[in-house]
């Protein structure tokens, strides 16, 4: 069994540079990683490129080095031009003078990473524009939550997060924003994706699309398919029962858990041994805790999120699930080591105790899928 450890908490301090625009997702990015400097161990730092494409893009910046200064954070802004190359598109030759411009300061500030504002709306717009150009399934992955271009490390910690999760998140802290008056024009292919096509879908389709289609970008890059977990805070070994992809286990085989840093917590509607199983626990809760996997006992209960405190037993959890006693005796827990607290059934809710405080909360995502 191994304790929970905090994946910051090296011998040097990390250097992370937050790229802010001043739209509602970088500006929420900024707020929540300044909070989080302390409990997290991290020093920050603001970029900022003006592009010059807008006549109010000077207002950008000077709003950018506002919030800056309000946080207390130091802020480097590059005033471009952007010079377009043969056949290049002017997005395309934006890009290139951002990539730029982060792979300067990552030199010369020193940074481990650059930060981003990418939520799941950019996940599931991405995925549609690909998937119309016919791209296989690296291309469908879309973004990822660490990603190397040029020599730069990039993080992306909004990712399971809306876009109006973010502006919900800015207006109780009485946080403004910029707002890109090009965003509106749905001549652009992803702002056509953004205001017609995924609000079609929505509403004659499925109203939780962009939920969909984020697990699904999930499961082509790994995220949900049991990989290599980093770090490991749970041990008791391997728990057996056999489950095909996407189906019920069924006894006789291993699961593997995969544990992954995360931030907030993304609500979800799964079923009791149907897997991959995924949850998100508090970071706060869990640490100093040793964690184990273990399959149900007799009298064990669960205090889950929703129920005010009262724990329910179960064996009554499984009964109303109506779940196979094959799988309810085989299904890996997630149990407190030290105490015996069950904290999560795979496929239902969490206990309490360990619930994520917000959607910006840092967290640990918990993937159970089978080993077969």
């Amino acid at each position: 069994m191994v304790a929970m450890q905090e994946p910051f908490k090296k011998k040097r301090v990390w250097r992370i540079g937050l790229a802010v625009s001043g739209g509602a997702d970088s500006t929420a990015l900024l707020a929540a990683l300044a909070d989080l400097r302390e409990t997290l161990g991290f020093r920050a730092v603001v970029l900022h490129v003006d592009h010059g494409l807008r006549p109010d893009s000077h207002d950008d910046a000077r709003f950018v080095a506002d919030l800056a200064a309000r946080f207390d954070l130091p802020c480097h802004t590059l005033r471009a031009r952007i010079r377009r190359r043969p056949r290049e598109s002017l997005e395309m030759a934006a890009r290139r003078t951002r990539l730029a411009f982060f792979a300067r300061m990552t030199r010369t500030l020193g940074l481990d990473a650059i930060a981003t504002g990418h939520h799941a709306d950019d996940v599931a717009e991405t995925f549609i524009m690909r998937m119309a150009r016919g791209a296989g399934p690296e291309g469908l992955a879309g973004l990822k939550p660490v990603s190397h271009v040029d020599g730069i490390t990039f993080i992306r910690p909004l990712l399971g997060l809306r876009d109006s999760d973010l502006r919900a998140y800015l207006r109780r802290r009485g946080l403004t924003w910029r707002e890109d008056s090009t965003n509106a024009d749905t001549s652009i292919l992803r702002n056509k994706v953004r205001h017609v096509i995924l609000p079609f879908l929505r509403e004659h389709l499925d109203p939780h699309i962009t939920a969909h289609l984020c697990k699904s970008a999930a499961i082509l890059r790994g995220d949900l398919s049991g990989g290599r977990a980093s770090p490991r805070a749970a041990s008791g070994g391997r728990a057996s029962p056999r489950a095909a992809p996407g189906g019920r286990a069924s006894p006789r085989a291993d699961y593997r858990l995969a544990i992954s840093p995360a931030t907030g917590y993304t609500p979800r509607a799964e079923s009791i041994g149907v897997l991959p199983a995924v949850c998100e626990m508090s970071r706060a809760a869990l640490a100093g805790r040793t964690l184990e996997v273990r399959r149900w006992r007799a009298g064990d209960r669960i205090a889950p999120t929703g129920l005010n405190g009262h724990s329910r037993k179960l064996q009554d959890v499984f009964m109303t699930a109506k779940v196979p006693p094959s799988v309810r005796t085989d299904l890996p827990l997630i149990c407190d080591a030290a105490t015996g607290e069950v904290l999560w059934v795979p496929g239902y809710r969490i206990a309490q105790s360990v619930a994520v405080e917000s959607t910006i909360a840092p967290s640990w995502r918990f993937t159970l899928s089978s080993n077969g």
